[in-house]
């Protein structure tokens, strides 16, 4: 795996070998083409990343460290594009004093904003779609929740708290927007409640959470419409997020 990543990075970088002097340096690569390449090494990167972090391997260390050779290779490489260049190093700055888990999560973010950015998914304009698709179907709000939940633990401590399985509550909540909008996945709050790990979040920490999940969502192409419909079904989720004090 390792030689896989280690070449595709060196033919990124187009520095497999030094030229002797005598020979013709090679002609620099076209944007077009760079951007290409940046975004199969990302790409190969997430696959070989989702392996590694999901079960049964567990490995979150091994996968924040492929995520961040990935992006430490590419990140030079997008001087062309300086708000995606910085918005990557910053999450590459900040995934540093992460548990593993969490940074493989944040650098995951990170590959995924490159790769959405230079080559979004094609959508035929022609064809009736269920909000799901275009949402952009479950890579892309999988995208959508995981910015959410990350920057929502930026300012709310209990989405910082060890007893929460962040990716657990990741799907869960990637699932809850599918069986809302169309999508395939069946949504389980049982599932939701047990992730949580019997943290107590407030009303006010899932309006904390919702309001970053709206800032996401205002990132996408979706109309008027489709942005109230979601919200209206995203407020279902209040019921099995928040915990409420017994008497």
């Amino acid at each position: 795996m390792r030689a896989r990543i280690l070449m595709a990075v060196l033919v990124l970088a187009g520095t497999a070998g030094l030229s002797r002097a005598d020979e013709k340096a090679p002609a620099a690569l076209e944007r077009g083409e760079l951007d290409k390449r940046i975004v199969a090494v990302v790409y190969e990167a997430a696959v070989l990343g989702t392996d590694l972090f999901n079960p049964p391997r567990s490995n979150h260390d091994g996968c924040a460290r492929l995520y961040q050779g990935t992006l430490l290779a590419v990140i030079p490489l997008l001087d062309h594009r300086p708000k995606l260049q910085t918005a990557a190093k910053a999450r590459l700055e900040r995934a540093r004093g992460m548990k593993p888990v969490d940074a493989a999560t944040e650098l995951r973010v990170a590959l995924d904003e490159i790769q959405n950015e230079i080559a979004p998914p094609k959508k035929d304009s022609t064809t009736k779609t269920s909000l799901w698709e275009r949402l952009g179907g479950e890579k892309d709000v999988r995208t959508l929740v995981r910015a959410a939940w990350l920057n929502a633990a930026e300012s709310a401590a209990p989405f910082r708290d060890k007893k929460v399985d962040a990716a657990k509550v990741e799907q869960a909540l990637v699932a809850f927007v599918s069986a809302n909008s169309g999508g395939a996945l069946k949504y389980s709050g049982a599932d939701l409640k047990s992730a949580l790990g019997g943290v107590a979040f407030t009303d006010a920490d899932f309006d904390t959470l919702s309001d970053k999940m709206v800032e996401q969502l205002k990132k996408t192409k979706l109309t008027e419409v489709d942005l109230a419909a979601l919200g209206k079904a995203w407020g279902g989720v209040r019921k099995d997020f928040v915990e409420k004090p017994k008497n």
